[in-house]
């Protein structure tokens, strides 16, 4: 407990104090060591030297010191719209519902030619909840690791429209993703609403990173339940901006928050939805996943990542990428029968 209290009150400190880097790092140096001579000297982990305070008056002054942090990292450190942000999450959204249409300005429809060359655009929509008649639950692994994933989710309309919806830490420009910063307040909770080819071709043909792309089995009242659900929660970010945290508001904590918020089967506490890499092990044998083939086979027929390396980015990649899974599917079913009938 205690080293964890020094290890949060330093962490806080670095990341979070409105200062110069190396002054941040000299405040946060010093609490450490307040912290690990007091511990040390208790413990009589090593000789020390003649010190002024007693250890006594160390420990008051460690616990006094991350008091004041968590004072200043709860009350002062607020979500700040008004910055550089990374020009992939630049533009926030603007979400209108109307009974059953929902308005959006500022649906994302990036060019992706490499990783840093893309031309940016946009279009605003209106999509008839009345004709959502799909969903897909998107798992994007990191590909040294696949306990850790991105995951978010997609929606197709029988008018011919499909949206992608991805909950992203969103970063300063320059500022890159990393695990530790994004447990203190370091980035902020965007909604990114995209067309299919820009957010799921980003991160399949782009990043090259393993994608599976899962049909949802719900009912249509849940589908569209959910898609409005996610809307009002993109609407509220734009009034009410939240930090992101990577265990406690992260892109697959929001998923399950909707799905918990809008009853049915609750997704469990579980590790293998921290660890989002895993989530969709747990979807699966949860039900959600809209398909018969054993969960290895599945995980496999879902894999879309490979075909979009070979086929253009364009706008008819929506309606070829349900075509891609469709036929992967039933290419598994069929070697999965003819290895039975063996």
């Amino acid at each position: 407990m205690w080293w964890s209290l020094a290890l949060w009150t330093a962490l806080a400190v670095y990341f979070t104090l409105d200062a110069r880097v190396w002054l941040a790092a000299v405040l946060a140096l010093l609490i450490a060591g307040i912290y690990g001579s007091t511990r040390a000297e208790r413990f009589r982990l090593t000789e020390w030297p003649r010190l002024p305070w007693s250890a006594k008056w160390r420990t008051t002054a460690a616990l006094i010191a991350s008091a004041a942090v968590a004072v200043y990292y709860f009350g002062f450190v607020t979500p700040d719209g008004n910055q550089k942000w990374s020009p992939e999450q630049a533009r926030q959204p603007h979400v209108e519902i109307d009974g059953d249409l929902v308005h959006i300005d500022g649906v994302r429809n990036y060019t992706w030619r490499t990783p840093t060359d893309y031309t940016p655009a946009f279009y605003d929509r209106t999509y008839d909840v009345s004709k959502l008649d799909s969903m897909y639950y998107v798992v994007a692994s990191m590909p040294k690791w696949e306990g850790v994933a991105h995951v978010f989710v997609c929606f197709g309309f029988t008018d011919g429209q499909y949206v992608a919806v991805s909950v992203e830490g969103r970063r300063r420009k320059g500022q890159p993703y990393q695990l530790i910063p994004s447990m203190f307040r370091r980035f902020q909770l965007i909604y990114i609403i995209g067309d299919e080819r820009d957010v799921v071709g980003l991160r399949g043909a782009i990043w090259k990173k393993p994608v599976y792309f899962y049909p949802v089995r719900t009912t249509p009242e849940r589908k569209r339940a959910i898609f409005v659900d996610m809307m009002e929660r993109a609407h509220s970010l734009e009034e009410h901006p939240e930090f992101y945290n990577l265990f406690f508001n992260n892109c697959m904590n929001n998923i399950t928050y909707h799905l918990r918020r809008l009853g049915g089967r609750a997704v469990p506490f579980d590790l293998q939805v921290l660890l989002t890499g895993f989530s969709d092990r747990v979807a699966y044998y949860l039900g959600y996943i809209d398909t018969d083939l054993p969960f290895a086979d599945a995980r496999q027929a879902f894999r879309v990542d490979k075909w979009m390396q070979t086929t253009p980015l364009d706008a008819d990649f929506s309606r070829r990428l349900r075509e891609t899974i469709q036929t992967q599917e039933a290419a598994a079913k069929a070697a999965l029968e003819k290895q039975n009938s063996r």
